[in-house]
């Protein structure tokens, strides 16, 4: 790989072991995969899979080979592993997390706040760009997680909410020089001057998130570069003026990374850590305040709740928005902003018929009838045929006996239910 040479210039200066850095380039990128609790224990889904080595530092973790492929299987579509590099599973890995309502600032497409709904009670993930808030959408649906509202709002538009937050990620937009074995595109447009623009826009993205924490929340952040001027340079501006204390983070994390100027801040190497690249640090902040929330008001609808009852044995509080009827990831009340999700969507009403959402089926799958498909059923749920079955009403298709899908059962047919834009 032809890496620029400028770039070379700098990291020969900082890198240790240089020349095994510039080999690494020559290597695969490396893989790996979170097994999604909320749906499968890992034990039952490496039996399925066969036994991988487990990521050290990640909890559900494993990494993958060169070889294998499992984005159009359907233990990928129901949602039961996410597919990351490595070394991005850190951040949010490293630190001792204690929080009731966090915040991931820059979401898409989804990684970190996978990983973070698992530790948090409440989470809102926010991406500035609609497009990749909707790959965000769609992630966090496919797992099915109930704890995660989603927005596409900027970081300075999310300031309405003063220092309500327990804990804020911050997963910067970066030059991207952890990307370059993954990227022929970031290696094209790397440049210093779009580094140091890179640089300007990190520092103003914490100041947002400085507005929203609490005082004694958490502020992580990261990026998948190795510039100092993006990482230690920014946090180093960032705590000459800001009341903020760096965090160690966890020992499991210190033998696959290293540090330039402080080891509270971490950096992760392809040649040191099996990895592509990240710098990550985490902050504790000491002074300010703390805001509430309004609680979250409850819709009803004789439609919605007949629903309810008939797919699930019971009913539950939901909200509506929209002619969208849906479960609320927070307790809590978001009062402005633009919402791509506010939480799980149940369905909505069509007249006087009320139709499901996929989301609905992903998320509370588990709890109505389930269909298990034998493989070449599930191939033809996959392409959007309908299956065989006596059940008449809603059910969902499951992999492994987690929620794949939904269909509605009648005459001796299930009829697919699984979103066209899913299928393959």
């Amino acid at each position: 790989m032809q890496l620029p040479v400028r770039f070379l210039e700098e990291m020969k200066s900082i890198v240790p072991d240089f020349d095994a850095f510039q080999h690494s380039y020559n290597e695969p990128p490396v893989r790996a995969f979170r097994i999604n609790n909320v749906k499968i224990d890992d034990d039952k889904l490496l039996l399925a899979m066969g036994e991988h080595e487990r990521v050290p530092f990640s909890p559900h973790c494993y990494y993958l080979d060169e070889k294998e492929k499992w984005g159009n299987d359907p233990i990928h579509h129901a949602g039961l592993i996410y597919i990351q590099e490595p070394s991005a599973m850190a951040a949010v890995n490293a630190y001792k997390v204690d929080a009731a309502l966090a915040l991931d600032m820059c979401a898409a497409p989804g990684g970190k706040t996978i990983q973070l709904a698992s530790k948090v009670d409440y989470l809102v993930s926010n991406e500035i760009n609609a497009s990749r808030a909707a790959v965000l959408k769609s992630n966090v649906e496919r797992m099915g997680l109930k704890n995660v509202a989603i927005t596409n709002n900027s970081p300075t538009e999310l300031e309405v909410y003063k220092e309500v937050f327990d804990l804020v990620l911050v997963d910067a937009p970066c030059s991207g020089e952890g990307m370059f074995r993954k990227s022929e595109d970031a290696v094209r447009e790397w440049s210093v001057e779009h580094s140091e623009g890179c640089a300007f826009r990190q520092s103003a993205i914490l100041e947002s998130a400085d507005k929203v924490l609490k005082s004694g929340g958490m502020l992580i952040y990261s990026t998948c570069t190795f510039s100092p001027r993006e990482n230690e340079e920014v946090i180093e501006k960032f705590l000459g003026e800001h009341d903020y204390e760096l965090v160690m983070p966890l020992p499991e994390i210190f033998p696959q990374t290293v540090c330039l100027t402080d080891e509270r801040m971490r950096r992760f190497y392809p040649h040191i850590g099996r990895g592509e690249g990240q710098f990550f640090a985490a902050m504790i902040k000491r002074s300010g305040g703390a805001s509430s929330l309004r609680a979250v008001k409850f819709a009803r609808n004789k439609l919605v709740s007949d629903f309810l009852m008939r797919t699930l044995d019971h009913d539950m509080d939901y909200c509506e928005h929209n002619g969208i009827f849906y479960v609320p990831a927070l307790p809590f009340e978001l009062h402005s902003g633009r919402f791509v999700s506010g939480g799980v969507r149940i369905g909505k009403l069509d007249g006087k018929i009320f139709r499901p959402d996929h989301y609905f089926f992903s998320a509370y799958g588990k709890e109505m009838f389930c269909y298990e498909p034998k493989p070449d059923e599930l191939n033809r749920y996959l392409h959007g045929e309908e299956l065989a079955g006596d059940h008449r009403g809603y059910g969902a298709v499951t992999v492994l006996g987690a929620p794949l899908g939904g269909f509605k059962g009648s005459d001796g047919r299930l009829k697919n239910l699984y979103p066209k834009g899913a299928r393959i």
